[in-house]
């Protein structure tokens, strides 16, 4: 686990082969811009940290070498044509190393939220589910968990998201996020705290919901959404004039 690191002297081995190190299917796609900026830093400070690396069957059952993080900095080094400083990292299954390198990516806030949900989907079902819905609506990924677990709390606390512990409780959520999508497109580029005050009416009136309804509210006030801005009046304009909701 991350805690067997911290106390032991890590040894930082160099490679010139490049090919030594393959890519984790659940590891982010390189940003060719982030890459360029390292190697503007490398060449004004030198390279001051070391890749994460890990060899193991885990993956596609032979024995290969992949980098847990820093495959920017390992792309940087390549076009730079330098040996890749690397600290090797045993893991024993595939949730401890998705564990390491969530956690070293958190540290770090390199990862966006769909970079921790694309790498847990890989053992985790509930991710699995997350990102089928974030690539069929148009709405925003903690929204979707929001509605996954019908609760607003998860909006201020992701690292349940991050650390691999997310579980959709909703049973209805499915068809939670595709009633959702519909006011989402009809309310169009409204700011983004009054999509949340939608949201949290929404899931507030869900047990005596009728979409019929809320769509024939939407048509008729739709000037008036369009227009509003974040407040505690805006809220309740829309929990009364749209949900039915007392305000």
């Amino acid at each position: 686990m991350i805690m067997e690191m911290i106390g032991k002297e890590l040894k930082i081995k160099y490679a010139n082969d490049y090919s030594k190190f393959a890519v984790l299917p659940m590891n982010r796609a390189i940003d060719s811009k982030h890459v360029q900026k390292m190697i503007a830093s490398m060449r004004k400070i030198g390279v001051v940290r070391t890749v994460i690396t890990t060899t193991t069957n885990l993956i596609e059952g032979t024995m290969k070498t992949y980098i847990i993080d820093g495959q920017h900095l390992a792309t940087a080094l390549e076009r730079e044509g330098l040996p890749i400083p690397y600290i090797e990292r045993s893991v024993q299954s595939e949730e401890e190393l998705i564990e390491i390198m969530a956690y070293m990516n958190n540290s770090s806030k390199s990862w966006d939220m769909m970079d921790f949900i694309n790498a847990w989907k890989m053992i985790r079902p509930d991710y699995m589910k997350l990102f089928k819905w974030k690539n069929m609506y148009d709405i925003e990924v903690t929204m979707l968990a929001m509605i996954a677990i019908n609760n607003i709390a998860i909006r201020h606390n992701t690292s349940i998201i991050k650390t691999g512990n997310f579980i959709i409780t909703n049973p209805q959520a499915e068809q939670m996020c595709k009633a959702f999508n519909e006011i989402f497109i009809k309310i169009g580029n409204v700011d983004r705290p009054v999509k949340f005050q939608f949201l949290h009416a929404f899931l507030q009136a869900y047990s005596t919901y009728s979409h019929q309804k809320v769509m024939a509210n939407l048509d008729k006030h739709i000037k008036t959404v369009k227009l509003i801005a974040n407040s505690e009046e805006s809220g309740a304009y829309i929990r009364k004039r749209i949900f039915n909701l007392p305000k």
